[in-house]
Parts: C-alpha cells; sequence; structure tokens
C-alpha cells in the first residue's frame, strides 16, 4: 500500500537527432557494440549517446548496463554532470552505496546546495539502511525546498519508522495543503495516524486517496477496519466489499466481510459467499475463526461452523 521509498528521477538529457537516436537504437540492440565502434565521432556526441544508452538501459531497471553505459560518458567527458548523476543513481539500485555516494559527493563539492544532489544522497543513504543520517540528509533537502514531495514523503517515512510519528504527520500535513492530490503521502498519512490512534484522521486521509482512485486493495482493507472500529458498519461493508473487487486474494478483507455479514447484517447467503472467498484465498487464521464462532449472534451458525471445520479452522 505505501511505497517504501520515492526515487529520484534520472538526470535529464539533451535530445538526439534522429541519426544519433537510430544508433543508439541498434546499440540497444547490440548491447553498446555500435557504440564502441564509432572512434570517427567527436568526444562529446559520443559521449551523449552513452549517456542516453544508459538512460535506456536504467528506465529497463538493468543497472549493470546502465553504469556500464555510464562509465563509458564519462570517460569520454569526465564533466559530463548529468551522467554522474545517473551512475549514482544505477550504482545505488545494483547495491553499491558507498560509489554511488563517492559520486554524488564530488557533484556536491561542486554544487553544495543543490537540492537534486542533495535528495539523491539522501535517498542512497536510505536505501544503504542508514536511517539516522539519511533523516538528515532529507532535513537538508527540506530546509532548501520546503514542499519537495519525494524529499517530505521519504523524511516522513523514515520519522514513522523511528517512532516520530507526531512530526512524521506535521510534515505530511505541510506538504498536503501545497499538493493535496499527493496519494502516496495521503496513504502513508492515514497509516501513522491509525498508529497514533486517531482514526478519524486516518479515515479522512484514505477517504482522500480513494477519491484520487488511488486506494488499492490493502488501504480499503484497513479503511473498512477503521470504520469497523467506529461501529460505523454500513460503512465498513462497503468498503471491505470494494476491497474484494480491487484485489479478490486480500483474504483479511473477504473474512472481515463476511464476519460483518453474519454478525451484524445477520446475512447467511452473504456471509457463506464471502467466508467461502475468504478461505479460497488461504485464511487460516484459527484465533479469529473461534472468536467469530463465540460471537452471541452468527447467522447459519452451523453451516459457518462445518466450512470454517473442513479447512481445519476449528476443532
Amino acid at each position: 500500500m505505501v511505497r517504501a521509498v520515492r526515487r529520484p528521477a534520472k538526470g535529464a538529457g539533451l535530445l538526439l537527432p534522429v541519426a544519433a537516436a537510430a544508433l543508439l537504437a541498434a546499440a540497444a540492440a547490440a548491447g553498446g557494440a555500435a557504440l564502441s565502434s564509432c572512434a570517427s565521432a567527436p568526444q562529446p556526441a559520443l559521449a551523449e549517446q552513452w549517456y542516453e544508452l544508459g538512460n535506456s538501459w536504467l528506465d529497463k531497471g538493468d543497472w549493470k548496463r546502465a553504469g556500464e553505459a555510464y562509465s563509458h560518458a564519462l570517460e569520454l567527458n569526465p564533466s559530463f554532470a548529468a551522467a554522474s548523476f545517473n551512475m549514482a543513481r544505477a550504482l545505488a539500485e545494483a547495491g553499491d552505496y558507498d560509489a554511488a555516494l563517492r559520486s554524488l559527493d564530488k557533484l556536491l563539492a561542486a554544487d553544495p546546495k543543490n537540492v537534486r544532489l542533495l535528495s539523491a544522497r539522501a535517498y542512497v543513504l536510505f536505501k544503504k539502511g542508514d536511517a539516522a543520517e539519511a533523516l538528515r540528509a532529507y532535513g537538508a533537502v527540506i530546509a532548501l525546498d520546503p514542499y519537495s514531495p519525494d524529499a517530505v514523503y521519504n523524511s516522513a517515512l523514515l520519522r514513522f519508522a523511528a517512532g516520530q510519528g507526531e512530526q512524521a504527520v506535521q510534515d505530511l500535513d505541510r506538504l498536503l495543503a501545497y499538493k493535496p492530490d499527493d496519494s502516496q503521502s495521503l496513504l502513508l498519512l492515514g497509516r501513522i495516524e491509525e498508529s497514533l490512534g486517531k482514526p478519524e484522521a486516518a479515515i479522512d486521509a484514505y477517504e482522500k486517496a480513494r477519491v484520487l482512485g488511488k486506494a488499492d486493495g490493502a488501504a480499503l482493507e484497513r479503511l473498512g477496519l477503521l470504520y469497523e472500529g467506529q461501529r460505523r458498519f454500513a460503512d465498513a461493508m462497503s468498503t471491505l466489499d470494494a476491497a474484494t473487487k480491487a484485489d479478490a486474494s486480500r483474504a483479511g478483507a473477504w473474512f472481515a466481510l463476511a464476519r460483518l455479514r453474519l454478525v451484524v447484517a445477520e446475512d447467511g447467503d452473504g456471509g457463506l459467499d464471502a467466508l467461502t472467498h475468504a478461505l479460497g484465498a488461504g485464511f487460516s487464521d484459527k484465533d479469529a475463526a473461534a472468536k467469530l464462532m463465540a460471537e452471541p449472534v452468527v447467522a447459519d451458525r452451523e453451516k459457518v461452523a462445518d466450512l470454517l471445520r473442513s479447512k481445519g479452522l476449528l476443532p
């Protein structure tokens, strides 16, 4: 439901002329051999072509080939900043965090207040697992650009993990006042508010993401359970039903929907249907099954018990 971290965008490149674009296509097909054969090309132009080939591999998630292409570009043009930037991105994605940081630190030595470079460096620290340093690095980005969506989101994610939920909420509220359609931040805000014991605030955040069409099955399941906790049972059932439609594999959403239909709505047919889907999706929580059967009212109790027993969830 919530992405772990937002990646920095790759560095901008120059538009290739038609001839160079054709060469790039051939090189991509040949793994770069076509570029290696073009020794007669001017060095800056050839560096640009290696750079664009690196971008092609980067877009495909082939970090090794992307890094090799950027390395060639930098051999031909050592001052090619965009290639250095993207090289750091490829190194980070490949897990070579120290090399990525060295590449970024060289660029920052020449431009220490470059927000994009600082944000990329914070991202590498995040990927490396150095949460404290990453949080400080994102703080430096936010000091220069208080409304940087990626920096605020990733900083909030780090604060949440560090038990600084209230500060994370403040950061996300500030960002959302400026960019109210940032659905990822809304989903993260909902998760944090929920963890802070603020169900209404969490519901509000999840619903805003839902209106934007960005609430997936996991988010809708959490929202449905929040509605249930607030005893808004009709909202809970409609939302859990939406969660199962968004992702039919969500066994927990199916079971929660079955429980509400059987216990609250006393809808035996609907409850058994949802329970069948839950078990088919792999639901296996024996404690939850026992709690369901301990309810004073369960529609079609014997059929429910037989169904749970058939899957080994009741003795």
